[in-house]
C-alpha cells in the first residue's frame, strides 16, 4: 500500500460513479497500475489523469491482456489523460504503465 494515490477527478466508490487508483512507484517513476471503476454511472466514458510519473519520459499505456492504449509523456499523462469507456453499468478496467 506504499504507492497507492488517488486518482484525480475520480471520488470514492458509490453507487451511481466512477472511481479509480493509481498506484506509481514515486521513487523510480517506472510506471505502476492504474485502475478505473464504473458504478452504475451514466457516464460511459472518462478521461484519465494519472500524476507522479517523470514528465519527460513517455511511458506505455497497455491494458492487462497487453493491448497497448497509447504512448503519452509523463506530462501529457498529467495534463491529457488518456480516454476510458466502460460500456457495462458496472464495470472496471485495470491498466499498466510502464516506460523503457
Amino acid at each position: 500500500m506504499s504507492y497507492r494515490q488517488n486518482l484525480a477527478g475520480f471520488g470514492e466508490p458509490m453507487d451511481g460513479m466512477w472511481d479509480g487508483f493509481q498506484r506509481i512507484n514515486t521513487d523510480m517513476k517506472r510506471g505502476g497500475i492504474v485502475g478505473v471503476f464504473r458504478h452504475g454511472s451514466p457516464e460511459m466514458k472518462r478521461m484519465v489523469t494519472v500524476s507522479q510519473l517523470e514528465p519527460a519520459l513517455t511511458y506505455r499505456v497497455k491494458t492487462m491482456d497487453g493491448k497497448r492504449i497509447t504512448s503519452l509523456t509523463g506530462q501529457a499523462l498529467q495534463t491529457t489523460g488518456f480516454a476510458v469507456n466502460l460500456t457495462q453499468l458496472y464495470d472496471g478496467e485495470l491498466f499498466e504503465l510502464s516506460n523503457g
